[in-house]
């Protein structure tokens, strides 16, 4: 059999009530009628590989590998709950696959075989639903198998499942991101696996009862380390000049744009001096400058540092207001409270 040419797929229409919303275009495996040991062993002996072949904007889901991962989505995500006390390990696969199942209301073009549903987001339209049977032979026959799903082309018109979702953020906000790519890789590879999306966000809702996700409050220590005491006292790390950066744009909660930074040479050189341990000023100094100079990119480089240190630590939702955000050729600023900041060093406060 060639799957390539002979895959079989369904439409199937979802009443508003499904218990989750994809992000992107999401693949998500389930079982109708029990545990098929075949296809589970391959998908938990392949996971890595496979979500790698999937990709960064066609996610695959798998809800036993996500529930075994539970721990660590949840601390990403929920980062000021005690999960330990809190997560059930106790809800069947099955409970959950049979939940999302019960949302189609075209059941009889259901076989009794597993699938992989692919959700796909249409705009204006919505969401969109096909159904793919699979079926084992071998290993070489079913790696074909899902990539010949993972290749299927997406229907012209498909069923919409539900209103469309709205997003957050600028143009400029997304394309911040491909400086987080270059810089951290391996922080972006771990948040895609932690955010919370759809399928994620269901599963781990079956196995806790969440509240709902929380500020916490900042410290900067006397020895000028970043703290949120209501995440488990996480500690924010980054390096010194993006730091400093930080702690500029902390003192003014006015905002400040880029192209005025040049205005603000000698402050952001004072706050150089007294975070870096550096002895050679000439270097301090050629280092503001390209900081301040606005046909540099080195205000963005730093800018990217400071998100991608929050959001390799917890969720994006609950991130972006603790780093510099705004739109482009407008102020930028944090937007966190400034009764949530405890600064026992004395730098946000002062300007000397």
């Amino acid at each position: 059999m060639n799957d390539k040419s002979q895959i079989e797929s369904y439409k199937a229409i979802f009443n508003d009530n499904l218990p989750f919303r994809p992000q992107g275009r999401q693949f998500l495996y389930v079982e109708p009628n029990g545990y098929d040991e075949n296809i589970n062993r391959y998908f938990h002996e392949h996971y890595d590989e496979i979500t790698e072949r999937f990709g960064e904007y066609q996610f695959f889901s798998y809800l036993p590998a996500i529930v075994e991962q539970a721990d660590a989505i949840l601390k990403y995500n929920f980062p000021n709950v005690d999960v330990d006390n809190l997560l059930r390990r106790d809800i069947p696969i099955q409970t959950m696959y049979n939940d999302i199942l019960s949302c189609c209301t075209t059941q009889n073009l259901f076989t009794q075989q597993p699938m992989l549903m692919r959700y796909e987001w249409g705009v204006p339209e919505g969401y969109y639903f096909t159904l793919f049977p699979l079926h084992y032979e071998s290993e070489e026959q079913f790696k074909a198998l899902v990539e010949a799903v993972r290749c299927a082309p997406v229907p012209d018109s498909g069923l919409r499942a539900s209103s469309i979702r709205e997003f957050h953020g600028t143009p400029q906000d997304w394309a911040d991101w491909n400086y987080i790519d270059t810089l951290a890789g391996e922080i972006r590879q771990r948040v895609e696996q932690l955010r919370m999306m759809g399928v994620t966000d269901y599963a781990i809702r079956q196995m806790i009862a969440l509240p709902e996700p929380k500020l916490s409050r900042m410290v900067i220590t006397k020895d000028y380390r970043i703290l949120l005491p209501d995440y488990n006292n996480m500690e924010i790390t980054m390096p010194t000049l993006s730091k400093v950066v930080y702690f500029f744009f902390l003192r003014h909660p006015e905002g400040v744009m880029f192209k005025q930074l040049v205005d603000y040479r000698e402050e952001l050189l004072q706050l150089y001096y007294r975070l870096s341990n550096r002895e050679d000023i000439t270097k301090l100094e050629r280092s503001i400058d390209e900081l301040v100079d606005s046909t540099h990119n080195s205000i963005n480089e730093k800018c990217s540092r400071i998100r991608a240190a929050f959001v390799s630590q917890f969720c994006p939702e609950l991130a972006y207001k603790y780093y510099i955000t705004g739109e482009r050729s407008n102020l930028k600023i944090i937007l966190l409270a400034r009764n949530m900041i405890f600064d026992e060093s004395g730098t946000i406060t002062s300007n000397k």
